[in-house]
């Protein structure tokens, strides 16, 4: 019998899959894998997904405590960069 050779680029998989997620599902899905990998797991994930690892350990610790935003939202409401008026003339 003869075995079949299957060999996938993981890495472009996953970087590709992770660059489609919400900014929320992003957050969730490294904190997860952060999880799988244990101890060094946050600054591994960081590394590999080229993001920072607060936003890992946020992701991870939003995933243990149960932490749901309303439907639709993905950031906290007040998140985000807050408006200004006072630039380039909008005085």
């Amino acid at each position: 019998m003869i075995k079949a050779n299957f060999e996938f680029d993981i890495d472009k998989h996953e970087k590709f899959f992770f660059g489609h997620l919400s900014e929320r599902d992003k957050r969730h899905y490294a904190g997860l894998e952060a999880m799988k990998l244990g101890y060094y797991g946050v600054k591994t994930v960081s590394i590999r997904l080229c993001i920072n690892k607060h936003t890992v350990r946020k992701g991870k610790e939003e995933l243990l405590n149960g932490i749901l935003l309303e439907p639709g939202r993905i950031r906290k409401k007040g998140g985000g960069r807050k408006k200004n008026c006072n630039y380039q003339g909008f005085n």
